[in-house]
C-alpha cells in the first residue's frame, strides 16, 4: 500500500486551507464593516474559527441578521 508523503498531502489540502482562510479574511472584514455596535458582533467571530463551516455559517445566518439589525437602527436613528 503506498503511503501519502507530507509533501502530497499539503498540496492536496492547501486549495481547502487558501479557500477557508479567505472565507475568514472577507467574513472579517464583512462583520467590521457593518453598521451595528461591536457588543451585537462579537458572537460571530469565534464562529468564523470553525474550520470552512464558520465563514458560511456566518454568510448565510449572520450577515442578513446583522444587515437587518444595522437597518432598524439607522431607521430609528432617521426618525429623531
Amino acid at each position: 500500500m503506498n503511503t501519502l508523503d507530507t509533501r502530497t498531502i499539503l498540496l492536496i489540502a492547501s486549495p481547502l486551507i487558501i479557500i477557508s482562510l479567505i472565507l475568514v479574511i472577507v467574513a472579517v472584514v464583512s462583520i467590521a464593516r457593518k453598521s451595528v455596535p461591536w457588543n451585537e458582533k462579537w458572537f460571530w467571530l469565534p464562529v468564523l474559527l470553525i474550520s470552512t463551516a464558520g465563514p458560511i455559517i456566518y454568510f448565510v445566518i449572520g450577515s442578513p441578521m446583522l444587515d437587518e439589525k444595522a437597518a432598524r437602527r439607522q431607521d430609528k436613528e432617521s426618525d429623531q
